[in-house]
């Protein structure tokens, strides 16, 4: 071939590398290698090169191994007591507090904090008693006439029958026994009729007193029963009701126990029928520090609630920081599903393809798929039911690469593909 035609056969082969090059419209996978390895290149090898087909590429790959997977539902509330009462008089009356009392003040069990006017009834009891007194001696007077009229008309039947007395006076002595009779039962009906007044005197002594039903700390009534906003908790005064008239139904404060604490806390209706009673939470707790103790769900309200329209959830926490107080705001997080040893792969790297899912793999330093069943997904990852297993290289690109694909894998952490 002489010059000329070599010329030429050069220019119809640069003309079909540009057509080629310039009709491929498709997203090159890997930019050229400019670096030439020795020897010549035929023309197609050139081309397959620059496509990325038959060339290396790098291609970043997660490790596929196990782990623990939780699916969970995030709900938020307040923190209450898992014990509180409401502190009320047990009886009308004049109400004297024994020592000036507050909110925050801790009190114990049976500790006597006031104690309702009892003057009357110390006087009722003390008349009581002295005609209980009365009445007993009384009645002892009555059983010795008793035992006299009796011996009376003994004797004087022996002297009717001796002629030596009338019928008439044997019949007063038997009026005298009747009478002796009746008055000893009437005071022994008194006498037992006071005791009772008496017994009825002492339970009202006993009523008197008003005592911690348990041991915790003080608190508004309202702050119990909800009637008031938090921020008029503390400003209201225990002591105003001092020296005061109160009856059964006056609150006069309450009473939370410190030793265990419930999170109060509302999910909607789908949510509520994922929540099971002895589920494992996680609860924080927001207060001048944040804090995050385990918790179990311990009862589900059944009704909802009149003025959100949701569905109260209580989890006890299984321990207890000196910083909790009822009314903390909290966040709990309740274990739904679990799964131990499972593939865990963020799913962003899952594919759909129609009702299939897909994620791509390297094997033998090639891309592949392969199908997968997924399980538990939270939180950006999700559980492989099946389609990988541990030691399994997973193409960690949101982007597909073409099958077939040579690569060079380069492993990475999972979390540098968050």
């Amino acid at each position: 071939m002489n010059r000329q035609q070599k010329t030429w056969a050069f220019g119809i082969l640069l003309s079909v590398f540009i057509a080629l090059t310039a009709c491929d419209d498709r997203p090159s996978l890997t930019s050229f290698n400019e670096d030439k390895p020795e020897g010549d290149y035929s023309l197609r090898k050139q081309i397959e090169s620059m496509r990325g087909i038959q060339g290396t590429l790098e291609a970043p790959v997660i490790e596929v191994t196990t782990g623990t997977i939780i699916d969970e539902l995030s709900v938020k509330g307040t923190l209450v007591p898992r014990k509180s009462v409401i502190v009320k008089p047990l009886m009308d009356g004049r109400i004297t507090f024994l020592r000036p009392i507050k909110v925050g003040d801790l009190v114990e069990k049976d500790e006597m904090i006031a104690k309702i006017d009892d003057r009357d009834i110390e006087d009722e009891i003390k008349n009581q008693l002295q005609q209980i007194d009365i009445t007993s001696a009384s009645l002892q007077l009555d059983e010795r006439i008793l035992s006299q009229s009796e011996k009376d008309l003994e004797y004087d039947r022996e002297m009717l029958a001796k002629g030596l007395l009338t019928e008439i006076k044997v019949r007063e002595a038997e009026t005298n026994l009747e009478q002796a009779k009746i008055n000893l039962q009437r005071n022994r009906i008194t006498l037992e009729q006071e005791k009772n007044r008496l017994q009825q005197s002492l339970r009202k002594r006993e009523k008197v007193a008003i005592k911690a039903p348990m041991s915790g700390m003080v608190v508004l009534s309202s702050h119990l029963t909800g009637q008031k906003n938090a921020a008029d908790f503390f400003n209201e005064e225990i002591m105003a009701i001092d020296d005061t008239l109160v009856g059964t139904g006056t609150n006069l404060f309450g009473i939370i126990s410190q030793d265990a604490y419930l999170a109060q806390c509302q999910v909607n209706g789908s949510d509520k029928a994922k929540v099971r009673l002895g589920q494992n939470a996680q609860i924080t707790i927001i207060s001048h520090k944040e804090l995050t103790v385990p918790g179990t769900v311990t009862e589900i309200a059944h009704l909802q609630d009149t003025k959100s329209h949701a569905y109260k959830v209580w989890i006890r926490l299984s321990a207890v920081d000196p910083s909790f107080t009822t009314g903390l705001f909290v966040r709990a997080a309740i274990e739904l599903d679990r799964s131990e040893g499972a593939i865990i792969i963020p799913s962003k790297y899952i594919r759909e393809r129609g009702e299939r899912k897909i994620v791509q793999i390297v094997q033998d330093d090639q891309i592949a798929e392969s199908a997968v069943q997924t399980g538990i997904a939270y939180r950006g990852a999700v559980e492989i039911v099946e389609g990988l297993k541990a030691g399994d290289w997973l193409l960690a690109m949101e982007t597909e690469m073409a099958l077939g694909q040579r690569v060079a894998p380069q492993i990475i952490e999972v979390n540098e593909t968050d």
